[in-house]
């Protein structure tokens, strides 16, 4: 059986996204590395602070980074989405809890895209372009709601999402809820009536992504609001729905390749500065010792190859996001084991680098003022957000039985109360 996508046809507003030319990214990713070795510099103290990354976010802003994938004809900076997911990994090898929000950031718009009309999507964008909106979301399908309160004409929504990963920064949130049985999503300001942020992200990592919980009291929503084009798209509408879920498995792998990068060139700066050899290797220098070498060349070139993966998947979902009604239930399927498989090695290689990396740099390496642990931690915790198994089970089972996976719903509409 071939897992290979067939090009699909690029329509639309395909042409809006043709990417940036190399001399000009070059500049791009020079900004971009700026940032990240800003951040790292400052990681250990931001990390112990806690605090919401309003500063982090601004430094993204006044750089551009937060239009970068806007198209040009909106103000944006027209990159590509593979464009947007290097930038993606070298933020995240400076602060992982940075990566993961302009990550999430990029992928709200792809969210967007896919659920707004185009007069929607080209309202958001043109904010995010002009004037640097940061989009959060509010969709973590496993927090229960209660549905849409009506009053006459009026709607409402009231409850409490558990994680709601860089609201309390954003200007602009996408909110997925249940409406008589079927999942609907409004785009509301964050600073709509009503809304409330508890402040209560205290996690083992990645805690600059203020990912605290957020409470809706009787918050009101408009009919205009609603994210409505799947209302009216074209035959079955599963499978472009369902590119949302995949576009977020690329966005993990892509920052936590990121983070292993990161972590890698934290390992080499501490040998070469800080290393000492051990006394059975007979060496004068730890950057001579041949187990270093080993380790560091393995884990690297597990890290490139898991780079490539995951590139390569990025690039077949961008021509499955601009295949338009084209997309066939057999071709969604085939993306979808791409990316189950450059989500698998982004979370095994980012596990075992972000471990492994004390191997090389030694007991000395663990002190707080060398704030190695925050590559780990940040790992270990963003890996837990949903069971690996479960997409490498996607894949056995598309290569021994030729079941491809179709789009997934990971919970159910609220029960009627009895």
């Amino acid at each position: 059986m071939t897992l290979d996508l067939a090009p699909a046809p690029a329509q639309g507003l395909a042409e809006l996204y043709q990417g940036i030319a190399a001399p000009e990214f070059a500049r791009w990713k020079i900004r971009a590395r700026a940032i990240a070795a800003e951040l790292a510099a400052t990681i250990s103290a931001r990390d112990r602070a806690n605090l919401d990354p309003h500063a982090e976010i601004e430094l993204l802003r006044q750089a551009g980074l937060l239009g970068l994938a806007a198209p040009r004809d909106f103000g944006g900076g027209g990159a590509s989405l593979l464009q947007a997911m290097e930038i993606v990994r070298l933020i995240s090898a400076g602060d992982g809890s940075i990566g993961q929000l302009i990550a999430y950031h990029y992928s709200n718009g792809v969210w967007t895209y896919i659920l707004g009309t185009p007069a929607q999507w080209a309202e958001t964008t043109r904010h995010v372009a002009e004037r640097g909106w940061f989009q959060g979301g509010v969709s973590n399908p496993r927090d229960q709601w209660s549905e849409i309160e009506t009053e006459g004409t009026r709607r409402f929504i009231s409850g409490k999402r558990s994680f709601a990963t860089g609201t309390a920064i954003s200007q602009i949130i996408t909110v997925s809820l249940w409406d008589k049985g079927r999942r609907v999503h409004y785009q509301i300001p964050t600073d709509r009536a009503g809304i409330s942020f508890g402040n209560d992200w205290d996690n083992l990592g990645q805690r600059l992504t203020a990912s605290g919980s957020v409470t809706f009291d009787r918050v009101e929503l408009f009919e205009h609001e609603r994210l409505s084009a799947l209302d009216h798209w074209p035959g079955e509408s599963a499978e472009r729905d369902g590119l949302r879920g995949l576009f977020s498995q690329i966005i993990f792998a892509q920052f936590y390749l990121g983070i292993a990068e990161g972590a890698l060139e934290a390992a080499e700066t501490y040998i070469r500065e800080e290393g000492r050899p051990w006394p059975e290797s007979g060496l004068s220098s730890a950057v001579e010792d041949p187990y270093n070498a080993v380790i560091l060349g393995r884990l690297s070139a597990q890290v490139e190859a898991g780079i490539a993966l995951a590139d390569r998947a990025t690039l077949a979902f961008q021509e499955a996001l601009f295949a338009g009604p084209d997309l066939a239930r057999d071709d969604w399927g085939r993306l979808a084991v791409l990316v189950d498989q450059a989500k698998v090695v982004a979370n095994d290689v980012s596990l075992e680098v972000t471990a492994r990396i004390y191997e090389l740099t030694g007991g000395r390496s663990t002190a707080n003022r060398f704030g190695l642990d925050h590559f780990w931690r940040n790992i270990r915790t963003h890996t837990t957000h949903d069971p690996v198994s479960y997409r490498a089970r996607e894949i056995g089972l598309a290569r021994i039985s030729g079941t491809l996976p179709v789009p997934r719903v990971y919970t159910e509409p609220p029960k009627a109360a009895t």
